[in-house]
């Protein structure tokens, strides 16, 4: 569920927890069990009806704006007259209104929306739009039509999955409060259950599995632990195991030169140059590998990209799967890592 993701976004830093109080009030999820940091709300006078309200103008005012650019505010007055917005009791909108939405959306959003003077018109540069507010409003998207409509399992077919996500509330609530967590942990290199006390950092999603990175108490090293593999819940180690959260381990620096979940300990990050056929070169442009993707050359025979990351498992199976619209320009040892593989995978089928 993209909801599951939402809870990644408030502990990135980037989410305001009072925009995580707007969120949980419009999808009238109970806060039983949620950690009390979330509950922050900056005016006590505003009701569980008017932030739904508020919150859902907000959602609307961003999409109408982005997908109609340089509309002027007389535009956007009759677009709301007509949206059924109006017929909420605390939603009105009046010139007033709509510069405190703007104000508001640039706080919880961190999305400026801009006056043309020459266009006469409002619009927001989809480039203002950090990957983690555009996930938060996709997750918004699907609840607000999940909603909408009855019987919806007939006819949205969403992936099974087992994410480790049943284990996410405990584990922000320790790395907001900087608690130890114990927990029965089961590798799957060898089957084996473990004893694990941790001191949480932070949580990562990836290919719909949630991880959590901490320092392990048994030989005080940083790990990466996927919760699905957690036996029964964590618990705390004890009320006075606490810890300090080092600064320089944050989301954005540990994963910086990583594709997915592996990170080496030792080995530098490396140039990359890829090409991709035309047709895949698309979905690489519109949803690139990685932070550091930048484009060389597009052309109507290639779409030629760099990268700078280290070359780990992750990676070679991404790159694996684009099959023969790819191909690795350089560095040499990463196409003859690919050429070792395609190999191995070649003997399966003709040994």
């Amino acid at each position: 569920m993209p909801f599951e993701s939402f809870w990644m976004f408030i502990l990135s830093g980037q989410i305001p927890t009072i925009l995580a109080k707007y969120f949980m009030f419009f999808i009238d999820v109970p806060y039983i069990g949620a950690p009390t940091q979330y509950l922050y709300i900056r005016n006590q006078n505003i009701t569980a009806m008017s932030k739904r309200v508020f919150f859902k103008r907000y959602l609307w005012l961003f999409e109408v704006i982005k997908n109609n650019k340089f509309i002027t505010f007389s535009e956007i007055a009759d677009k709301f007259n007509n949206s059924g917005l109006w017929e909420d009791e605390e939603a009105g909108f009046s010139k007033r209104t709509f510069h405190r939405d703007q104000m508001e959306i640039l706080e919880l959003f961190g999305m400026e929306i801009k006056y043309n003077s020459s266009r006469k018109g409002y619009f927001i540069e989809s480039e203002y739009l950090s990957p983690n507010i555009g996930l938060l409003i996709d997750s918004y998207r699907f609840i607000n039509t999940y909603k909408a409509f009855k019987d919806v399992d007939r006819f949205i077919c969403a992936e099974p999955r087992k994410s480790g996500s049943e284990h996410l509330m405990m584990m922000l609530d320790a790395i907001q409060n900087r608690k130890r967590v114990e927990f029965t942990y089961r590798k799957y290199v060898d089957e084996k259950l473990e004893h694990r006390t941790i001191e949480p950092y932070f949580v990562k999603e990836f290919k719909n599995r949630w991880y959590v990175i901490a320092r392990d108490k048994k030989d005080l090293k940083v790990k990466i632990f996927a919760l699905e593999r957690i036996e029964k819940d964590p618990i705390p180690a004890s009320p006075s195991a606490s810890f300090d959260h080092p600064q320089n381990i944050t989301p954005e620096n540990f994963f910086k030169d990583s594709f997915g979940i592996f990170k080496l300990a030792v080995e530098k990050p490396e140039e990359i140059e890829l090409s991709f056929k035309p047709l895949k070169g698309r979905f690489i442009k519109s949803q690139p590998l990685h932070a550091s993707q930048t484009i060389i050359n597009e052309s109507a025979t290639e779409l030629r990209i760099r990268l700078r990351l280290q070359i780990t498992h992750d990676f070679i199976m991404e790159l694996l799967s684009h099959g023969n619209e790819l191909e690795v320009i350089k560095p040499k040892s990463l196409k003859d890592r690919l050429i070792n593989e395609l190999t191995l995978t070649l003997e399966n089928y003709i040994s």
